[in-house]
């Protein structure tokens, strides 16, 4: 079995200006290195948004970035090694030339008027407007009300963060030509249609099977068709 660890991006904006992954390469026990354009050449999908609303904006995005981080934690390059310690060592011999750019945070704040945009095609970075029940019932109770009471209402952050981590392995049998992907996922039909059909194309969905064994905690945070899930089968 090989082993694949994921370089990831400290800054939430910055243009990527090259990757130099010879260094990667060079070390025993790495079988190979991939970067984002390198998924692309191979034919892999952007990542798709499997919950679609009324109007929305999707920008590109890929299992791993080609151009511009958007956040800590981007994926940025993928290490392939006979063992995990050795992929994870050989990330620090991955040399990225970042150049940082602004970024912004608070939902408010980043859709004012000049804040940096994280996808350029989406305006004031807001991806859609969602509206919900009778607008005209509801501003004629406003109209109507004897007294109006105005107040903004500042939500903590909330991360569905389970004691298990998400975890992924792949297995190509050449023989009949199937692919088997384990995943901690909370949906596996939706992982195997955003494969077949989206961002692993070249894969029929018959000969293509998803298993969720144990999934641990989600909190729905392990619904969503992630990169990784895309990374592991097409190496």
């Amino acid at each position: 079995m090989a082993h694949v660890a994921v370089l990831r991006s400290p800054h939430a904006h910055a243009k990527i200006n090259s990757i130099n992954t010879d260094a990667a390469k060079a070390m025993d026990g790495v079988i190979d290195v991939f970067v984002g354009q390198d998924l692309i050449d191979g034919g892999v999908g952007k990542m798709p948004v499997i919950w679609q609303v009324p109007d929305n904006k999707i920008p590109d995005r890929w299992p791993l970035v080609p151009d511009k981080v958007r956040h800590v934690g981007d994926s940025v390059a993928a290490v392939v090694a006979e063992d995990p310690y050795i992929a994870r060592d050989a990330l620090d011999m991955i040399e990225v030339d970042y150049e940082v750019l602004e970024a912004t945070t608070g939902a408010k704040a980043t859709t004012e008027d000049g804040k940096p945009l994280v996808h350029d095609e989406i305006e004031n970075n807001i991806s859609f407007k969602w509206g919900l029940g009778d607008r005209e019932a509801c501003d004629k109770a406003f109209e109507e009300a004897d007294h109006v009471v105005k107040l903004d209402l500042i939500n903590q952050r909330l991360i569905a963060n389970a004691m298990e981590p998400r975890a992924c392995a792949a297995q190509w049998t050449a023989a009949t030509e199937n692919m088997t992907v384990w995943t901690t996922s909370q949906n596996p039909h939706i992982i195997r249609f955003g494969l077949s059909a989206v961002t692993l194309p070249m894969l029929d969905e018959h000969k293509l099977r998803v298993i969720s064994p144990d999934v641990g905690g989600g909190f729905g945070s392990k619904i969503f068709h992630y990169p990784e899930e895309v990374i592991i089968p097409w190496i």
